[in-house]
């Protein structure tokens, strides 16, 4: 399996391993090597059959997807996501905007999270035990919680996602309930892309949402991200 990623990532095919699952991404044109693609792909769902993993998640352009025939066969379109991009060269002001960076092993961190997410706490631990799988050498560094008035509003997870020279990414985001509402999400990611900046090293971010997601897509258009003029199809195989 690991041979087949390795193939995959020679025709511009970005993947990470997580605890049951494989997520595979494609954003450059592979219009030339399609076929290639195509094929390998279905050979990793193949084997996947065979291992622990569940599911594999895929991200393609509708344009691309369509020259993808036995992968489009065998995975369901689950939703439709829009890509936004930024160059994190210069500084970012992020004013008088403070926050903390937590450990995640914390309960206060947990119960925290869970309350954002609103998920249970095996729920929560679980997302951050796949998080600490796909970003190990980062994970510590990762929980950044804004805080206004001293008390904790909202979570960015900033990250560098591997293999891609310095890119800057969001892992989640997301404020709490209690303050949804007020304008903070503006704030909240800011200081996602800050931190990518400064404590980082990212020279550039890209960010993904739900298209119909239009509170999300309107922050990182007011943070100066760069809408992209092809929208992402996720599919998803479960064995």
């Amino acid at each position: 399996m690991i041979t087949i990623l390795n193939q995959l990532k020679e025709f511009g095919v970005h993947s990470i391993i997580s605890d049951e699952q494989i997520i595979l991404e494609i954003l450059e044109d592979i219009i030339s090597e399609a076929n290639q693609i195509d094929g390998l792909i279905n050979d990793l769902l193949n084997k996947m059959e065979n291992r622990n993993f569940k599911k594999v998640l895929l991200e393609c352009p509708r344009l691309h997807l369509q020259r993808l025939n036995c992968t489009k066969a065998k995975m369901k379109i689950k939703g439709e996501r829009v890509i936004y991009r930024s160059s994190l060269r210069h500084p970012i002001n992020i004013r008088k905007l403070d926050y903390e960076v937590w450990p995640i092993n914390e309960r206060k961190s947990v119960l925290f999270l869970s309350e954002v997410m609103d998920r249970n706490i095996d729920d929560t631990a679980k997302f951050l035990m796949s998080m600490k799988t796909e970003l190990p050498s980062q994970v510590q560094r990762m929980f950044t919680v804004y805080v206004v008035e001293n008390e904790p509003v909202g979570v960015v997870f900033p990250h560098l996602e591997p293999d891609r020279d310095k890119e800057g990414r969001i892992f989640w985001i997301g404020i709490h309930p209690k303050f949804q509402g007020r304008g903070l999400g503006k704030d909240l990611h800011l200081i996602g892309l800050y931190r990518l900046r400064n404590d980082f090293n990212a020279v550039s971010y890209l960010g993904a949402t739900e298209i119909n997601n239009n509170p999300m897509r309107k922050i990182m258009i007011d943070n100066g991200c760069i809408e992209s003029k092809n929208t992402v199809i996720s599919l998803v195989y479960s064995g």
